[in-house]
């Protein structure tokens, strides 16, 4: 057996067991995400409080795990201000108008895509955050890309909001000084933030590219997408520190790059995988149009295998012996090819 066969073979019995075991994984993969992201938001306030204890941590995740996408959404926008407000209530209402704002806008109106705004949140929290832009261009649309954009902002903005949270009493004025702060330069220092801008930039075009390249119709459109995304989103970055000068370093960004691409391959690969070498163009019309369209098959390895096994009768054994057959007869038998 050739050795793209036998990883075809092993893409297909994974894909069998996951799908054998999807009920099961699909809710436990939900739950690690949700319990993360409660975690995170509750250690980036500083809130150390009942709600973060592990007993409602996990009653929460598990609650979250059997809501569909526009309630799971929902209760990130009140979870999130709700962790602010036991710190700060004035800050955590600001937060709640900004993120009920931002549902009223677009998650209520994309449900699906704006959960790649938590996506946002917990790969910058593991370092993949690379492999947002690529994956989103090979399976989705410009709709993500703007969520993923929503999401490095509210990444950027975290850590300055948790800085006043923890640097504010509860005092009147202390509060109205956080705002004055926050109005004056803290929006100031949000915008021109030359690392948060060039992540959005650089994430931006490689998303357009990835999108472009892999709508083509030219062989492995999809694997030539994440090749020069990868190098696009490497290049796009080393461009920034060289010339903007911004905080990150170029190892982590070679890392995380690499990192990404492994990623979106092995993500495209159980996705689909055509084959290239059977590929036709067919030529059509009707009366009103003309069709050019490329047909590739999918490539399905048949894994069963045939074996013979033999079935004794012993009725017709039994009569055989009666009527004096001889001893080579009742030997005979007969076969059945079973297809396991």
């Amino acid at each position: 057996m050739r050795p793209n066969e036998t990883l075809l073979i092993i893409r297909q019995n994974l894909i069998k067991s996951y799908k054998k075991y999807e009920y099961m994984l699909i809710p436990l993969l939900k739950f690690i995400i949700i319990f993360s992201v409660i975690r995170m938001i509750s250690s980036s306030v500083g809130y150390i409080g009942v709600l973060n204890k592990m007993g409602i941590v996990l009653f929460l995740s598990l609650v979250g795990t059997f809501l569909p996408e526009k309630w799971l959404i929902l209760g990130f926008v009140l979870l999130m201000p709700i962790y602010v407000v036991m710190v700060n209530p004035i800050l955590g209402i600001a937060g709640f108008i900004f993120l009920w704002l931002l549902y009223l806008l677009f998650m209520r109106l994309f449900p699906k895509e704006s959960l790649l705004i938590v996506a946002t949140i917990v790969c910058f929290n593991m370092g993949i955050e690379a492999v947002l832009p690529i994956l989103a261009g090979l399976f989705g649309g410009y709709v993500c890309i703007i969520a993923i954009i929503i999401g490095v902002f509210i990444w950027f903005v975290m850590p300055q909001f948790a800085l006043i949270v923890e640097s504010t009493s509860l005092g009147k004025t202390e509060i109205l000084d956080a705002f004055s702060s926050l109005s004056n330069s803290g929006i100031k220092n949000i915008i021109s933030d030359k690392t948060m801008l060039s992540v959005m930039v650089v994430f931006f075009i490689v998303f357009s590219i990835v999108y472009i390249i892999r709508k083509q119709s030219i062989d492995y459109a999809a694997y030539l997408a994440i090749v020069i995304g990868s190098a696009m989103n490497l290049a796009g970055f080393i461009m920034a520190i060289l010339f903007l000068d911004i905080n990150i370093l170029m190892p982590v960004i070679l890392l995380t790059t690499i990192l990404s691409a492994i990623i979106a391959v092995i993500v495209q690969f159980f996705s689909q995988v055509l084959d290239y070498q059977r590929a036709e163009i067919v030529n059509f019309e009707d009366e009103e149009n003309y069709y050019y369209v490329k047909i590739i098959p999918k490539i399905n390895v048949n894994t069963s295998n045939k074996k013979i096994k033999r079935v004794y009768d012993s009725k017709m054994e039994h009569k055989d012996y009666m009527n004096g057959s001889s001893i080579g007869s009742l030997m005979n038998n007969k076969e059945a090819n079973i297809d396991e």
